[in-house]
C-alpha cells in the first residue's frame, strides 16, 4: 500500500512515499524544509507519475574512500541485464571535469523499491554526463520508454516533476514545479530547466509530465533544476547498443529565443523580422573547414527542411542521421539553410554527417558539467531594417 508522509491538507511542493507496507514509524524523518503536503496541482502530478514509481531506483558508488549517491531510471532489458540510467556524476572523480573511474574501480549498489542489490557499470559518458548501469534482470522492473516530445514542446511552461528514490530508507520521493524557458549555467546548451526543488540525491532521476511523459534527466540542484532533455538521452542509448561508443557534436550553438537581450536587439537591427534556427557559438578547430563554409556568428536555420527550435532538436537530428547509415563507408549530407547577420546573406550548405559528428574533438570542446561556461557576444555592427 502507497502511504503519504505529512499532511495532505499542506501547500508544499514535495514529499516522500513508502512502497512497502512498514508501519507509518519506519517513514524516513524530514526537516522542516523538507516540506510536507502536497497542493491540488501536486496531487494531480502524483496520481500521474505513481505507476513508474519502482522504475526509479537509487544508486551509490564507492570509490577511492568516496561515496556518491544518485537516483536513476530502469529504461531497458538487455541481455538479462536490466539496464538504469542515470548521470555520470555518479562515477565522475571528485574535482575534475573529464576523469571518471573505470568499471573495475568502483562498487556500485542500487535500492529498488523493496531490495539492495550489486550493480555494475555499463558505460560512462562525460560529454552526455550520463552513466548506464546494469542489475541482473528479475522479471518485475518496468522500463520506462524514452520518447520524442511533440513539436516546440520545451518551449511552454507547464508542470512537471522531478522523481528520486533515497537509498537508505528506500522510499519514493518527488518535487514538483515547472518547465521554464531558461538558459543553463553550465557549457551545455542542450540541457532545460525546471523550477522543482531537488536535494541532491536527485541527480541521475528523471523528470516527468502529468501525462507520465519521461522528459530527461535531473543533473543539478540549485535555485533552478536543469536536465539533458529526451530526445538526447534516447538517441545515447540507442546508439550505444549499437556502436558501443558515442559522438559528439563539432559545432554548437544557442536558439535565437533563448538568447540574452543584448545579443536578440543586435539580431534585430539585422532583420525586419528575426529568424529561426540556431545561432553558431563555436566550431571545433579540428573540423574548422568541413562545415560547408558555416561560420560562428551564422544561423542555421533548417536542416533538411525542418525548422530548427532548439539545441536539442538540432542534435537530434544530427544524431539520428550518425546512426543511420548500415554502411560505415556511406557518406550521409544534410542541407543546412544558413543566414549570415553579417552581411544579410542565405546560402545552402551540403554537411557531411560524419565529419561534423566524431570522436576527434580537442578536450576543451566537450561540454562542461561543473564550470560555468564562458559567455557568448555577437559582434556584429548595428544596422537597421526598416520592417
Amino acid at each position: 500500500m502507497l502511504k503519504l508522509k505529512g499532511n495532505p491538507q499542506g501547500c508544499s511542493h514535495g514529499a516522500c512515499w513508502s512502497d512497502s507496507d512498514d508501519p507509518p514509524s519506519n517513514f524516513i524523518k524530514y526537516d522542516a524544509e523538507s516540506v510536507e503536503g502536497f497542493n491540488k496541482d501536486g496531487l494531480k502530478l502524483f496520481e500521474s507519475v505513481f505507476r513508474v514509481r519502482r522504475s526509479v531506483v537509487s544508486l551509490a558508488c564507492t570509490a577511492d574512500r568516496t561515496r556518491m549517491v544518485c537516483s536513476g531510471t530502469i529504461v531497458d532489458h538487455v541481455d538479462k541485464k536490466t539496464w538504469i540510467l542515470t548521470s555520470a556524476s555518479l562515477v565522475r572523480k571528485p574535482d575534475t571535469l573529464f576523469e571518471a573511474y573505470e568499471p573495475r574501480d568502483v562498487k556500485i549498489q542500487v535500492a529498488l523499491h523493496n531490495q539492495l542489490v550489486e550493480g555494475s557499470l555499463e558505460m560512462c559518458n562525460l560529454h552526455y554526463n550520463i552513466a548506464i548501469v546494469t542489475i541482473d534482470f528479475r522479471g518485475s522492473e518496468h522500463a520506462i520508454e524514452l520518447s520524442d516530445l511533440p513539436e516546440c514542446y520545451s518551449l511552454q511552461p507547464r508542470p512537471v516533476v522531478a522523481l528520486g528514490r533515497d537509498m537508505y530508507s528506500k522510499k519514493f520521493q518527488m518535487r514538483c514545479g515547472e518547465l521554464v524557458r531558461m538558459n543553463s549555467e553550465l557549457d551545455c546548451t542542450e540541457l532545460l530547466t525546471c523550477t522543482c526543488d531537488v536535494s541532491e540525491n536527485f541527480i541521475g532521476g528523471p523528470v516527468m509530465d502529468s501525462d507520465r511523459r519521461f522528459l530527461g534527466i535531473t543533473f543539478l540542484y540549485r535555485e533552478t533544476t536543469l536536465f539533458l532533455p529526451v530526445e538526447i538521452a534516447a538517441r545515447c542509448l540507442k546508439y550505444y547498443k549499437k556502436s558501443k561508443t558515442l559522438p559528439r557534436l563539432c559545432i554548437r550553438g544557442q536558439a535565437l529565443h533563448m538568447l540574452n537581450t543584448y545579443d536578440l536587439e543586435r539580431l534585430c537591427c539585422k532583420y525586419a523580422r528575426p529568424p529561426d534556427g540556431i545561432l553558431v557559438q563555436e566550431i571545433c578547430k579540428v573540423s574548422a573547414e568541413k562545415f560547408g563554409g558555416i561560420m560562428v556568428g551564422d544561423i542555421i536555420s533548417e536542416l533538411d527542411g525542418i525548422t530548427l527550435y532548439s539545441a536539442a532538436q538540432f542534435t537530434a537530428i544530427l544524431l539520428d542521421k550518425m546512426e543511420a547509415p548500415s554502411n560505415p563507408q556511406d557518406r550521409l549530407t544534410l542541407q543546412a539553410l544558413v543566414r549570415r547577420p553579417a552581411d544579410q546573406t542565405i546560402f545552402v550548405a551540403k554537411l557531411n554527417v560524419q565529419d561534423i559528428i566524431s570522436d576527434e574533438c580537442e578536450g576543451a570542446f566537450q561540454n562542461k558539467y561543473v564550470f560555468k561556461k564562458t559567455p557568448f557576444r555577437l559582434v556584429y555592427p548595428f544596422i537597421f531594417v526598416d520592417n
